[in-house]
């Protein structure tokens, strides 16, 4: 059942609706750090700037988490046929 939840993220008063308030709380958090860390070396950009260029930031290492779990999912897959075909010669060889 979704929940209404209230946050502040980047000055702004938001009730968010969602199942997993935790991971909410997580996510608001992370922005609210990644706005400040602007804040800190952008002074001259607004808020909304900054929670769009917080936004972009966090997007950007979303896809490099998919993109490395893409490359570790093909490495496993290739390791686990290796394996396989290893074992699969090993089965077939005789017994001295």
């Amino acid at each position: 059942m979704s929940k209404a939840i209230r946050v502040t993220i980047g000055g702004k008063d938001l009730t968010l609706r969602g199942d997993d308030e935790e991971k909410i709380k997580k996510s608001v958090r992370e922005v609210n750090l990644q706005v400040q860390h602007l804040q800190q070396t952008l002074r001259e950009q607004s808020t909304p700037t900054l929670t769009v260029l917080a936004a972009l930031n966090i997007a950007e290492r979303y896809l490099d988490v998919q993109e490395q779990s893409s490359k570790d999912v093909m490495f496993v897959t290739d390791e686990l046929e290796k394996m396989t075909q290893y074992l699969e010669r090993a089965w077939r060889q005789p017994l001295p």
